[in-house]
């Protein structure tokens, strides 16, 4: 429970009156214009007014953008996000991966010192050697067919090929 100062009382009357005192005269304060114009403001007032207006016009419109987002920053910060996700989006599927393919084939020598080749078994070998001719009888096959075409487009004897061979 809360107890009152002592003498509280005796000096309470005391300080009203000083409070009361310190407060200025309302009536005396009212008649007086605590506000004061400039000399010859309003003479230059419609000049100003009408720069105002022409520098306005003037402006493009990414300038009102900026002057729009410089007076309201949880725009400025919602812009900028903006924009940043559409530079690093733009630049993320703009760009295509690069993948290098190397051809390193081993020697001979890296073949048979590998500890790979103690693990494989011959059918192993085989069936990748078989894969590996089918494709270049395949690759064969075309050639030769490209050829025989050529010489029957250009109506070629082939007799003569014969005797010049």
């Amino acid at each position: 429970m809360r107890s009152v100062p002592e003498n509280y009382f005796d000096s309470l009357s005391e300080n009203v009156m000083q409070n009361i005192a310190a407060v200025p005269d309302f009536e005396k304060v009212s008649s007086e214009n605590p506000f004061k114009v400039p000399e010859g403001y309003f003479d230059s007032l419609p000049t100003v007014i009408q720069q105002r207006i022409v520098e306005g016009k003037n402006k493009s419109v990414f300038e009102e953008w900026i002057a729009a987002l410089r007076f309201k920053p949880k725009y400025v910060f919602a812009v900028a996000a903006v924009t940043i996700l559409l530079v690093f989006g733009i630049k993320y599927f703009t760009t295509s991966p690069v993948i290098e393919v190397q051809n390193n084939y081993l020697s001979c020598e890296e073949v048979k010192s590998s500890s790979y080749m103690n693990d494989m078994d011959e059918t192993t070998l085989i069936d990748v050697l078989e894969q590996e001719n089918k494709s270049t009888s395949k690759e064969t096959v075309k050639e030769d067919n490209s050829i025989e075409q050529y010489l029957l487009d250009n109506n070629v004897d082939i007799s003569q090929l014969e005797k010049r061979l």
